[in-house]
């Protein structure tokens, strides 16, 4: 370490530094031998230390962390003509320690700055306390680090349940698979039966019950096969338009219009969302008793947008509305409108009857701000 020849004391009046006292971060001037030639009234503060002490006084032995070759060859290259010179806080906190009332030090950063005055140089040492904002940055580092790791612990509990439910689904449709190979054994068999000559009409009575009843389950397990992947797969963004079209495709429409009434609209829903439409003009044919038009449109307001699907069949009693959405509830197989209610509420679109018995049902689908958006299609 080569420490510059004194120099010549110039007269304190002479320097205009009185100013410096006003700024509310440390400052200190100092010489190419590293005396003191000003220390301001922060300084004086933040180290208890006096103007009238520190002047005359060499800056290296009152702080010797800055005869560190990294630190100490930095400067000197300064009093050379080098650049100023920037020392972060992030790894030289406290080149120059200065403590709070509390004892704590203040995390400081610390530049060097080349000053010329009557030809003679200097150095301005400006130090900054950045306490706050490291620990701010270090709550901030924390806090980032505590939702990582629940992120991460989210993910996996997340992708255990995906593992899980596609397992279960695999074991699902393996035992309908097996279930259903069973009962066509089973009816089979009823039917033989049924057919043998002489079979007391009781008898007979009670298999055309077996059958029916072994038909029923059949017809349930198939209807499950639909809806085993409900909340399994991702949400996506979907064309009503276009889902409602596949959705009717392999109903039979014949004598019965459909009018799809819609702007160029999209939903974010499941993509069991083909599978409701399906489930509402399903149900219109089969409870409508006297359907000839279906019609799906839309209404915008300050709750979100409602697409509602009607019909002029004979409506819903008053005294079901709310009870057709229930598991408890049905005809035929009974969860259509219970399992179209559940698709639907995995991105928080609800569902109501709203029309009036006798005039035709009425089905309001409410989606929320944020999961539909309108865009004009490219002619």
């Amino acid at each position: 370490m080569r420490i510059q020849k004194k120099m010549e004391d110039t007269p304190d009046e002479t320097m205009p530094f009185g100013l410096l006292d006003l700024i509310p971060n440390g400052i200190v001037i100092i010489q190419p031998d590293y005396s003191i030639s000003f220390w301001n009234a922060c300084m004086a503060e933040w180290t208890g230390i006096s103007a009238e002490e520190a002047k005359g006084t060499n800056l290296i032995e009152r702080y010797p962390a800055l005869t560190k070759p990294s630190v100490f060859d930095r400067i000197s290259q300064l009093f050379e003509g080098g650049p100023a010179v920037l020392f972060s806080s992030s790894f030289h906190p406290h080149l120059v320690p200065c403590s709070f009332p509390n004892g704590g030090l203040r995390v400081e950063k610390i530049s060097f700055i080349p000053l010329h005055h009557n030809n003679r140089m200097y150095a301005l040492v400006l130090i900054e306390d950045v306490s706050d904002l490291t620990n701010q940055v270090k709550a901030y580092r924390d806090m980032k680090n505590v939702a990582d790791n629940q992120l991460n612990d989210l993910k996996k509990a997340r992708d255990a349940i995906y593992l899980a439910n596609k397992k279960l689904n695999l074991l699902s449709s393996l035992t309908r698979h097996d279930i259903n190979n069973q009962l066509t054994i089973l009816i089979g068999y009823i039917e033989l039966i049924r057919d043998t000559e002489g079979l007391d009409p009781t008898v007979r009575d009670y298999l055309d019950l077996e059958y029916q009843a072994a038909e029923t389950i059949m017809n349930q397990i198939q209807f499950t096969r639909f809806y085993q992947d409900i909340g399994i797969k991702t949400a996506m963004w979907q064309d009503v338009t276009e889902t409602i079209r596949a959705a009717v495709k392999p109903l039979a429409l014949k004598g019965i219009d459909l009018t799809i009434d819609l702007p160029p609209l999209e939903v974010y829903a499941d993509p069991l969302l083909q599978r409701v439409f399906y489930n509402l003009v399903e149900n219109s044919i089969r409870h409508g008793e006297r359907l000839s038009n279906v019609r799906f449109s839309s209404v915008e307001d300050d709750n979100g947008l409602s697409i509602i699907y009607e019909d002029d069949g004979v409506g819903v009693p008053y005294e079901v509305k709310e009870k057709i959405f229930r598991r408890e509830f049905f005809k035929h197989t009974g969860f259509g409108l219970f399992l179209s209610s559940e698709i639907l509420s995995i991105t928080h679109i609800s569902i109501r009857e709203s029309g009036v018995p006798g005039t035709g049902a009425r089905f309001e689908m409410l989606v929320p701000m944020g999961t539909w958006r309108m865009e004009e299609k490219s002619t």
